[in-house]
């Protein structure tokens, strides 16, 4: 019996994500990802000031802008030509300043949005105030608009959802801390003005960095004593969610943190790696000239090229289902995200990483193969936010007073460059052409990009398209497996299809049909 189910929009993510499955006989037979809004940054970036850049594509994202504030910033340090002369106290500080928003990530995906999946929010007892007032707004009433507790497959006893609930409220506390550690370096969050061209424009003090050392360690705290035990929680009562949702066992980096400041991108030393591996865990070097972008599923015209040469030209062609392009290495569809780098980082025995992870699988007695799942993407940002916070309080300790924040450039005739990084939701990479200083084309591919894309011409499916084909329902009506699998990639649409405000479609040179 074959069955069509569209769940739009998915709810609890960012942005607009639409999902259609085909299920046969209880089976999901095939998958498709929709973005629903348009891709209109790289456009309005045309014609302005390189420098603009870095601020602009910020506004892709209120929730991981601090990814495309580091991409945006090292794109414009190779185009200006001082990519290898950025003083040691700007890379500190653009580590830090990146840093705090990607542990605030972390913090929020597992606890904010994939936690709820989970947990029954209502099967507690508790006297806390902070927790009554959680249970007054989402009481569920017998015939309400909730789903019952049989149906949602909630597993947690008592004890346990009430420990989850209060940790749930903690979280929202160490998010706000989270954000204070951005601002000390970067101004503001969201859209920090810290990190610029060249550098940072915060000279660094005693004070600074004293008021970030103490927000920092207020956070490893939570993360040490709460959200690794959590963690192992979710993994005790679900463990079916280690072979659900694999996908196509095949994983990319650019790689994040500077450990050194010279040298191309991709090659440097950096406290995630850069690379591609795959089930057997072998890594491999990644060559940025391999990437490809598709929109044989995209509302665009346009043919498969590199980043660097694309356009963004909208267009409602048929076969398109998604506002989202379609992103390959040597013509396949790669995964990215906290998986990745854990297991590219694992596969290059990187350390602390590689230890850390050792010890965790055996904690939990997981192989590390079974990380390429649902659970294993908890389990992988658990790791790298607490490996991440250790390495945070090393470069602020290694932060020096009196030494350079940014190095001097001329803005070219003509140029490019390009900028590699990764969010927490994984790879970004951003690639400007320069033209009578001026930026005559922009691109961009972010992490959901990459994770949501829809089939390229080759007809092969996104990664999140793939993990959800095969997938068994066990309630054609309630499809909570496919919600968990969705979830567990924490898809950024807002950064997928880079939104332009609906009340302005029409763009120069390119218009929405």
């Amino acid at each position: 019996m074959s069955k069509k189910i569209v769940i739009d929009p998915i709810t609890r993510i960012e942005g607009h994500l639409k999902v259609e499955l085909h299920i046969e006989n209880g089976v999901v037979v095939d998958a498709k990802s929709s973005g629903l809004l348009f891709r209109g940054l790289e456009t309005i970036l045309k014609n302005r000031d390189p420098r603009d850049a870095n601020q602009i594509t910020q506004r892709v994202c209120g929730v991981c802008p601090q990814a495309h504030a580091s991409a945006s910033s090292m794109c414009l340090d190779d185009a200006f030509g001082v990519r290898d002369s950025i003083p040691e106290n700007a890379r500190l500080i653009r580590n830090l300043i990146h840093s705090s928003n990607h542990i605030h990530n972390s913090i929020l995906h597992f606890y904010h949005l994939a936690l709820l999946d989970y947990m029954d929010v209502t099967n507690v007892k508790t006297d806390n105030p902070q927790v009554g007032i959680v249970l007054n707004f989402l009481k569920r009433e017998e015939k309400g608009p909730f789903i019952p507790r049989e149906e949602g497959d909630f597993r947690f006893p008592v004890e346990i959802n009430q420990r989850l609930l209060s940790n749930y409220l903690k979280a929202l506390d160490m998010r706000r801390v989270a954000h204070e550690m951005l601002a000390v370096f970067g101004g503001k969050m969201p859209h920090s003005c810290g990190i610029v061209p060249g550098g940072v424009n915060t000279r660094p003090d005693s004070g600074r960095i004293s008021n970030f050392l103490g927000r920092v360690l207020e956070v490893r705290d939570f993360i040490k004593n709460d959200y690794w035990e959590d963690v192992k929680t979710l993994v005790k009562f679900y463990p079916e969610y280690l072979e659900i949702g694999a996908g196509c066992k095949k994983f990319l980096a650019f790689g994040a943190f500077d450990l050194e400041g010279k040298g191309d991108y991709l090659e440097r030393k950096r406290f995630h790696p850069s690379g591609i591996t795959d089930e057997k865990l072998q890594w491999e070097p990644l060559n940025g000239k391999n990437i490809t972008e598709s929109v044989h599923s995209s509302w665009y015209e346009g043919k498969t090229t590199y980043p660097g040469d694309g356009q963004t030209c909208p267009k409602r062609v048929k076969d398109g289902y998604s506002w989202i392009k379609s992103p390959r290495y040597n013509g396949r569809a790669y995964e990215v995200g906290p998986l990745a780098r854990t297991l590219i980082a694992y596969a290059r025995k990187s350390e602390p990483v590689y230890s850390l992870v050792e010890s965790r699988m055996k904690e939990i007695s997981v192989d590390a193969k079974k990380l390429i799942s649902v659970m294993g993407r908890h389990i992988s940002r658990a790791i790298e936010a607490q490996l991440l916070i250790e390495e945070t309080i090393s470069w602020t300790k290694a932060i020096k007073e009196t030494g350079d924040y940014v190095a001097a450039y001329q803005l070219p005739e003509e140029s490019t460059g390009a900028g590699f990084s990764e969010a927490a939701r994984g790879a970004v990479g951003h690639w400007i052409k320069i033209k009578n200083r001026k930026i005559q084309n922009y691109q961009i591919i972010s992490p959901s990009t990459w994770n949501m894309s829809p089939k390229d011409e080759n007809g092969n499916p996104g990664p999140l398209e793939q993990s959800l084909i095969g997938t068994k329902v066990r309630n054609e009506e309630n499809p909570v497996e496919v919600l968990r699998i969705v979830r567990s990639f924490d898809p950024c649409l807002a950064c997928a299809v880079h939104i332009l405000d609906r009340k302005n479609l029409t763009v120069k040179n390119c218009i929405l049909i």
